[in-house]
């Protein structure tokens, strides 16, 4: 079986959110890695038949159920709102750490991202640090302020940042070496007028230098 069409996805998707399943839980019912089924019900990766079916009975649609209904030529099912919890703008069947790193450089708060350190051999990570962490995972934590000198750069494959070391290194960590992403925000309690309009500070002479810290995930 190839690829289902678009409506089909569209209507498998539909199903879930109404019924409450996301894909961490349906892929535990058939038993598939939740990276394939994110994989299947993105359109990514064309679906078997015993897939179809093992999705079908998880969701327990009838094979009566499984016929769409007719629709004209440009017409599309309409958008299914998104899973409980789910921010706007998430898509739970995309990239997952893409989607997490985003939202940390974009919410600008500290974030904590582990690699398996045999996946970013030629990363542009150096030499040292790797084997430092060899047969271990590398745990590398962005700090908030210093963001925008990590120059991220998003892509299909990869995420690619320069960070400093011994030097300013340029280093790309492709999606599928990402493990745990941990965000640290900064705590919350409100705005009070005062803070709403807050005397402007003035600017400093000389620019902070940006810094880089190494997690020892056993430690």
């Amino acid at each position: 079986m190839g690829r289902p069409s678009d409506q089909v996805l569209a209507w498998l998707r539909k199903i879930m959110t109404d019924r409450n399943v996301n894909t961490a839980s349906l892929a535990e019912r058939v038993s598939i890695p939740r990276a394939r089924m994110r994989k299947l019900l993105s359109g990514a990766e064309p679906m078997l038949v015993d897939e179809l079916l093992a999705i079908s009975q998880a969701l327990e649609i009838s094979p009566a159920d499984m016929g769409m209904p007719d629709l004209e030529e440009g017409d599309q099912l309409a958008e299914s709102p998104a899973p409980p919890g789910a921010t706007g703008g998430t898509d739970p069947f995309g990239n997952h750490p893409a989607q997490l790193m985003r939202m940390a450089f974009d919410l600008g708060c500290d974030v904590q991202f582990v690699c398996d350190a045999a996946l970013i051999q030629d990363s542009g990570v150096p030499r040292q640090v790797l084997d430092a962490h060899r047969g271990r995972p590398l745990a590398i934590r962005l700090d908030a302020a210093y963001h925008a000198y990590n120059e991220p750069r998003f892509d299909e494959a990869a995420l690619t940042l320069v960070l400093s070391f011994d030097a300013l290194y340029t280093c790309v960590f492709p999606w599928r070496a990402f493990g745990h992403i941990t965000f640290f925000p900064a705590p919350w309690e409100g705005v009070t007028q005062a803070e709403e309009h807050p005397e402007p500070e003035p600017e400093s002479e000389e620019r902070p230098r940006p810094h880089l810290r190494l997690v020892d995930p056993d430690e």
